[in-house]
């Protein structure tokens, strides 16, 4: 078979005429315009497609998960008072002859919920109709003798506050309480 073109020059010509020819690559920069330097520059091919789109995305999702653990901690803290707070609860209902009965439900309390800080928990205590004020720990009946508002039949009510934090990555956003109560009948 032999060579359908002889010569360098009539080469060029056939490959001008072929429409299909590769063309050749021009060296990056030259021969363009700005723009279309600039667009080649962020428009190339689709290789690292996929880690730009994991460099966007990435830190919102990581930004959302935050979120969702750092209200989970609100939670997980707001079901370990309430737990708590029912501890202490039945604990007063069967407590009548005790001399300091909220000072046994404050240690239940604390007992029961390790995992809060006792300085951010707020306590409050009303037996039998007398409340106790808040942020009070004790009760304890006249000259070491049993409390006389813990009766049979009578009612014994806890109330309880706790400070949250809702913070990110060391970044407190907004202070937060939780609260929880129990009124139990004294046995």
């Amino acid at each position: 078979m032999s060579n359908v073109c002889c010569n360098s020059t009539q080469k060029q010509e056939f490959l001008s005429l072929n429409r299909f020819a590769k063309k050749p690559n021009l060296v990056r920069g030259k021969g363009r315009s700005l723009v279309s330097r600039l667009r080649g520059l962020f428009v190339s091919d689709s290789e690292g497609g996929a880690l730009v789109e994991m460099a966007v995305t990435l830190p919102i999702a990581m930004a959302v998960m935050t979120g969702i653990f750092s209200f989970s901690i609100v939670l997980y803290q707001k079901l370990q008072l309430c737990e708590a707070v029912s501890n202490a609860g039945h604990l007063l209902a069967t407590d009548r002859g005790d001399t300091d009965p909220c000072g046994s439900a404050t240690a239940a309390i604390y007992a029961a919920a390790p995992g809060l800080t006792q300085s951010k928990l707020t306590l409050a205590y009303t037996l039998n109709g007398t409340n106790y004020g808040s942020g009070v720990t004790t009760c304890p009946g006249p000259s070491g003798a049993t409390n006389a508002n813990m009766v049979a039949n009578g009612t014994a009510e806890v109330q309880a506050s706790y400070t949250c934090v809702l913070g990110v990555y060391g970044t407190n956003y907004s202070s937060c309480s939780v609260a929880t109560q129990i009124t139990e009948n004294v046995q």
